[in-house]
């Protein structure tokens, strides 16, 4: 399981943005489990060199992850 707070988990369960891989595992959506774990932990970051040293792929984790999300969830009519 992702490090979480049963509040956050809640909070990304309503969003629909957790799933669980073909081993068990939880993560975000269209993330492997280390990509998630380091998603949430960039998240955290409040060094401001850390925040700038994985700024790149923290974005493309971000990108992949947002577009897993539109691709699984159902488009509700206006």
């Amino acid at each position: 399981m992702l490090n979480l707070s049963s509040r956050g988990r809640a909070f990304l369960v309503i969003v629909g943005a957790l799933a669980v891989d073909e081993f068990g595992n939880e993560t975000l959506i269209g993330l492997t489990v280390l990509e998630s774990d380091y998603f949430l932990r960039h998240q955290e970051y409040t060094d401001q060199r850390l925040i700038h040293l994985g700024a790149a792929r923290f974005q493309l984790l971000m990108n992949r992850h947002l577009l897993a999300r539109q691709l699984v969830l159902p488009l509700k009519p206006p």
